[in-house]
């Protein structure tokens, strides 16, 4: 009787010598996604949901990175292009591949908004000693929003706060005057 190999389980791969692979302590976990030629990663923790492309309703005197409101189940969401605010061109790609990523900061008490991606590659771990710092470079050039930069795949990816590149800030209302309040 030839005994039938036993499947392997989604564990981790056993090395030559019984055993696994080294694991890294402390990684963080990143939703990477492209604007025009860039790739870009942002925090998974803000991360609400991936929407294929679908209707943007556009909204009167809205500033240019605003490209409009979506519906989702009955939940009225902003969609920004970010890569306005990171001074990027789009190279208008494939819409098969365009996303939406849906963006939660609840913890925080800022808006929910979803960004405009030409694709979303993947959800990856990243271990903090394969991110580089931001470049310091002469000039003026101000990072803004950029983290860091690690490598995928053999390309640069731009790990980026998401509140920084969209200029979110929490709200304090309490002592702002409405648009009917004359006194």
């Amino acid at each position: 009787m030839i005994p039938t190999p036993t499947p392997q389980t989604s564990g981790p791969r056993r090395r030559l010598g019984g055993t696994p692979p080294p694991v890294e302590a402390e990684t963080a976990t990143f939703v990477t996604f492209d604007l025009g030629a860039q790739t870009f990663a942002v925090d998974v923790a803000n991360v609400r949901e991936i929407l294929d492309a679908q209707s943007i309703s556009p909204l009167p005197n809205a500033p240019s990175e605003l490209i409009g409101m979506i519906d989702i189940r009955g939940e009225g969401i902003p969609v920004m292009d970010l890569s306005l605010p990171l001074g990027l061109a789009r190279l208008g790609g494939d819409q098969a591949e365009a996303r939406l990523i849906v963006l939660d900061f609840a913890s925080e008490a800022l808006p929910t908004v979803a960004i405009a991606a030409d694709r979303v590659r993947s959800v990856i771990d990243i271990a903090p000693k394969v991110i580089d710092p931001v470049p310091q470079v002469p000039g003026t050039w101000a990072a803004g929003a950029m983290t860091g930069v690690t490598r995928l795949d053999g390309a640069l990816v731009y790990l980026i706060d998401l509140r920084a590149a969209l200029s979110l800030q929490p709200r304090d209302l309490s002592g702002l005057k409405g648009p009917f309040d004359f006194d």
